[in-house]
C-alpha cells in the first residue's frame, strides 16, 4: 500500500509544482528589470541614506508586483489571440498550464500586495498617485488602445517615464528635463523596435493586434533611425550642458561612448538579426549591450560617488 501511495503522491506533487512554476511564469519576473527605472533618481541623486535606499527598493518592488498584475490582466484579455500566436501560445494561460480564475485571483493578490508594501513603509501619497496613473495607462492599453497605431507606442514608452517620476517622489527631488527627454526617446526607440520585430518576424498570425496592419518595415526603420539620432544628439547636448557639467563635472562626456555603442548594437540586433520583439530579452541576454549599460552605470558611479 505504501508503494501505491507513493506512486499516487508523486503526480500530485508534480502537479502542484507545475502550477507554481506556471504562476511564476505568468507574473513574468524577467520583465521586472524595467522597474529598475524607479531606482534611477536615487542613484543619480548621490544620496547614501539607507532609509531612502530602503524606501526606493520598496517602491521598485511595489511596481514589480503591480506590473505583474497588469501582465496577468493583459494575458486574460488576449487569451484567444495568444492561443494562435507564434510565441505567446506557450504562455501559462493559452497553453492551459493555469486557469483563468486562478490567474485572476493571483492578479488581485498582487495588486493588494503592491499597495500594502508601500503603505506599511510610509511612502508619500504622490507615489501612489503615479502608481495609479501607471496602472490606468496600462489598463487602457490592454482594453483597446494597443490597437491604435502610434498611440500605443506612446503608451508603451510612458511606463518608463512614470517609473522615473515614481522614483523621484522617494528622493524628493524634481527630475531634470534631460533625464525625462532621454528616457522618453530611449523608451520610444525600444517600443518601435518591439513593433519592428513583430512585423519582421510575422509573429501575429491571427491579426489580433490590429495596430500592426498600420506599420511597415520601411516606416518603422525610419522611426528607429530618427529616434536613434535624436537620442544620441540629446544625450550629447546633455553632456555639454551647464546642468551636467555643474552636477557631474566635465568627465560626464565619457559616458557618451557607451550610449553610442549601445545604440549601434541595438540597431544591429534590430535590422541585421531581426530581433527587437522583446526588448527585455535583448537587454538581459545580449552580452555587448548589457556590457555597455553596465559600463555606463559604473562610470556614473565613479563620477558621483568616488571622484566628486
Amino acid at each position: 500500500m505504501s508503494a501505491d501511495g507513493q506512486r499516487i503522491a508523486t503526480p500530485i506533487a508534480n502537479s502542484g509544482s507545475s502550477r507554481v512554476v506556471a504562476a511564476i511564469a505568468l507574473m513574468r519576473p524577467k520583465q521586472w528589470v524595467k522597474n529598475g527605472f524607479v531606482l534611477i533618481p536615487l542613484f543619480f541623486s548621490g544620496h547614501g541614506d539607507i532609509v531612502l535606499a530602503t524606501s526606493a527598493l520598496v517602491a521598485a518592488f511595489s511596481f514589480c508586483l503591480l506590473s505583474s498584475a497588469i501582465y496577468i490582466f493583459n494575458d486574460v484579455c488576449d487569451l484567444e489571440d495568444d492561443k494562435v500566436h507564434e510565441r505567446k501560445r506557450y504562455r501559462p494561460l493559452p497553453s492551459g498550464r493555469i486557469t483563468v480564475p486562478a490567474a485572476i485571483v493571483l492578479g488581485i493578490g498582487l495588486v493588494i500586495a503592491s499597495v500594502a508594501a508601500p503603505l506599511l513603509t510610509g511612502l508619500p501619497l504622490r507615489f501612489f498617485l503615479i502608481a495609479v496613473l501607471f496602472a490606468g495607462f496600462n489598463l487602457a492599453y490592454s482594453l483597446g488602445m494597443k490597437h491604435i497605431a502610434i498611440l500605443e507606442l506612446f503608451l508603451l514608452s510612458s511606463g518608463y517615464i512614470l517609473r522615473l517620476i515614481a522614483g523621484s517622489t522617494i528622493v524628493g527631488e524634481t527630475l531634470s528635463s534631460w533625464i525625462i527627454i532621454c528616457t522618453g526617446l530611449v523608451s520610444m526607440m525600444l517600443a518601435v523596435g518591439k513593433r519592428r520585430g513583430d512585423v519582421a518576424n510575422a509573429l501575429d498570425q491571427s491579426g489580433g493586434r490590429r495596430s500592426l496592419q498600420s506599420y511597415s518595415l520601411p516606416y518603422l526603420d525610419q522611426l528607429t533611425t530618427i529616434l536613434a539620432a535624436a537620442t544620441f544628439v540629446t544625450y550629447l547636448l546633455f553632456c555639454i550642458s551647464d546642468y551636467a557639467v555643474e552636477r557631474f563635472g566635465a568627465d560626464v562626456t565619457i559616458t557618451a561612448i557607451f550610449v553610442l555603442f549601445g545604440i549601434f548594437r541595438f540597431l544591429q540586433i534590430l535590422t541585421v538579426e531581426s530581433g527587437g520583439d522583446s526588448p527585455t530579452d535583448i537587454v538581459v541576454g545580449d552580452g555587448p549591450l548589457r556590457t555597455s549599460i553596465v559600463m555606463w552605470l559604473l562610470t556614473f558611479f565613479v563620477i558621483i560617488y568616488v571622484t566628486r
